[in-house]
């Protein structure tokens, strides 16, 4: 049985894919630090039901950055009797898009002899956390690494069940921010420097891992998911082009690799969200993986 794991899910994107994951009858679960919180924004969203919710989706409360409450996101089965060969079972599908909350700063440290004090400086986005995302990723694996030699019998036993991992990442780590339209690289230079290099290093690691080959544990491949500006909040659309004008849907979304990126403003949360489900959870995600895909609208 199909069964995805979200990261992150009380992010816009990813809180969106999970809506359309269970609004099509899928199984999922969720690691969240606040179980609540992501029911009522779950709640929020047309459709999502306590009934899909108690019948679709098991809540796990932990924090990303703990191995075990990783690891009790991924395995299904809390009996490792029940599954063939008593091995675990695990996840089909991970859905990533873990990242620290944003804030605006008008200020950055600097060290005047020993004093540590705040210096004015441009606009930026300062994180609660800015290594959360490169933090959680190496979580991540080594969680994957203790499930394939604590829990199997092999390494080959796991790599034929070894889940998928989808993560959300952001254009503007091409050199000169080449995959960004002129006009916003300014804007990207300045204002986001600090969530972008944690999401580089997050990419960095998951790249040195799958150069592993074999002997790594993304044995079914890595899809880096790389959206333009983010605009809107976490709900999906009623319909297309309900509430007083047209949404762009995802016939509008343009798509393009590291090597040809699709270059173009914004794209909204939610149709982030709904793209990463219909190509990684409907469709399988095969086709992308090991690129780093850009969407746009």
């Amino acid at each position: 049985m199909t069964t995805i794991a979200f990261f992150g899910a009380t992010g816009g994107c990813s809180n969106a894919c999970l809506t359309y994951t269970l609004l099509n009858g899928y199984n999922a679960r969720a690691l969240a630090r606040t179980p609540a919180k992501l029911t009522a924004l779950l709640l929020s969203q047309p459709g999502i039901t306590p009934e899909i919710l108690s019948r679709q989706l098991e809540i796990i409360e932990g924090d990303a950055t703990d191995i075990e409450s990783i690891t009790n996101t991924l395995i299904t089965n809390s009996n490792p009797e029940s599954a063939a060969n008593g091995a675990c079972t695990l996840v089909t599908s991970i859905i990533s898009g873990l990242g620290g909350a944003p804030t605006m700063s008008f200020t950055k440290e600097s060290k005047c002899g020993t004093i540590q004090m705040r210096m004015p400086a441009l606009p930026h986005i300062q994180l609660s956390n800015p290594h959360i995302t490169e933090q959680t990723t190496r979580t991540l694996l080594a969680a994957l690494a203790k499930i394939a030699s604590e829990r199997f019998a092999s390494f080959e036993a796991y790599r034929q069940v070894a889940p998928r991992v989808t993560v959300i990442s952001t254009t503007g780590h091409l050199p000169g921010n080449k995959d960004v339209p002129f006009w916003f690289r300014p804007m990207y230079s300045v204002l986001l420097p600090i969530p972008h290099a944690d999401k580089l290093q997050m990419e960095k690691l998951l790249d040195k891992e799958v150069g592993l080959g074999h002997a790594g544990v993304l044995a079914a491949g890595v899809v880096v998911v790389r959206p333009s500006f983010l605009t809107g909040d976490h709900r999906v659309p009623v319909c297309q082009g309900d509430e007083g004008g047209e949404r762009p849907g995802l016939e509008k979304v343009r798509v393009g690799t590291e090597r040809d990126p699709a270059i173009g403003y914004t794209i909204s949360r939610a149709l982030v969200g709904e793209w990463i489900f219909e190509e990684i959870v409907k469709s399988g995600g095969g086709r992308w993986v090991g690129e780093k895909v850009t969407i746009t609208t």
